[in-house]
């Protein structure tokens, strides 16, 4: 058993490796240079899986709810500044690399985990003049009461625009202060 988990993990890797080298193959080439952004390119990987692997079948159905949810994860992860590195996140908030992913398994800080290299990434906006964003805190405290959202689930919270805010999006309202109405909104969301 743990030889064919191995084998597995081999073949899973390689796949890895193998699609990782057409895309920096594709974002290399001149040709395409306006499709090969790495939003376009996530974009068009979706579209090619959808391809070849139609949603009809009962099977490929789950498989194509992921690779939609490709593009709008790279999306989410490049507004606002993108992202910064568990070490960067830490230098903007004047404190170690440890109490930073602590506080990101405390559910304190807005993050994701990357799958290549299980590094954590960190939303820059959620940072302001060496400290968090006032509200994003106790806004996660809310988000993550019920466990149902998972990190992007979370980041999608900040970055919608929600009709109970006047059309704005949270992250936009606590950049004006205004933390009871996201608070509320965020319970909202999680109900």
């Amino acid at each position: 058993m743990a030889t064919s988990a191995l084998r597995a993990g081999e073949a899973e890797r390689k796949i890895v490796s193998d699609i990782r080298t057409v895309l920096r193959k594709l974002a290399a080439s001149r040709v395409l240079s306006v499709a090969t952004k790495p939003a376009n390119l996530a974009r068009l990987t979706d579209k090619a899986f959808r391809q070849e692997f139609p949603a009809e079948r009962p099977d490929n159905r789950l498989a194509s709810a992921i690779a939609r949810g490709i593009p709008a994860r790279r999306k989410l992860a490049e507004e606002e500044g993108g992202s910064f590195s568990a070490d960067q996140a830490a230098q903007a908030l004047g404190i170690s690399k440890q109490a930073v992913l602590k506080r990101y398994q405390k559910g304190q800080l807005v993050a994701w985990r990357q799958e290549r290299q299980n590094a954590v990434r960190f939303p820059v906006w959620q940072f302001r003049d060496q400290r968090v964003l006032e509200g994003i805190e106790e806004t996660l405290q809310l988000l993550n009461a019920g466990n149902r959202l998972d990190d992007f689930g979370r980041m999608l919270f900040f970055l919608s625009n929600h009709g109970f805010l006047g059309g704005k999006r949270p992250l936009d309202c606590l950049r004006e202060g205004e933390v009871a109405k996201v608070l509320q909104a965020a319970r909202g969301y999680v109900e």
